[in-house]
């Protein structure tokens, strides 16, 4: 993942946090994902610097280091690919 990309989270995707789970849904397709703990965490802090997010989630949640760049990295991706984040211009 390109150093201090930034990302900007798709207008078209409505959401809210139910019980410590992010609940995505796709206006256009009308489509749902449900997200978990870590997930949701990575999605309401997905505007800001991801370094700063895994460092974060690797002090709250106990993870490693590699393994939350790793999964985070992924998941960054998956959103992406979904449509749910867009990648910010520039």
């Amino acid at each position: 993942m390109a150093e201090a990309q930034r990302f900007r989270k798709n207008p078209n995707v409505s959401w809210r946090t139910i019980e410590g789970q992010a609940v995505l849904i796709f206006n256009k397709e009308g489509e749902i994902q449900v997200l978990n703990e870590v997930g949701t965490y990575i999605w309401e802090h997905a505007e800001e610097d991801l370094e700063e997010t895994i460092r974060a989630i690797v002090t709250t949640y106990s993870i490693p280091p590699e393994e939350a760049r790793r999964d985070a990295e992924e998941f960054v991706q998956s959103l992406l690919a979904s449509g749910a984040l867009k990648a910010e211009e520039g």
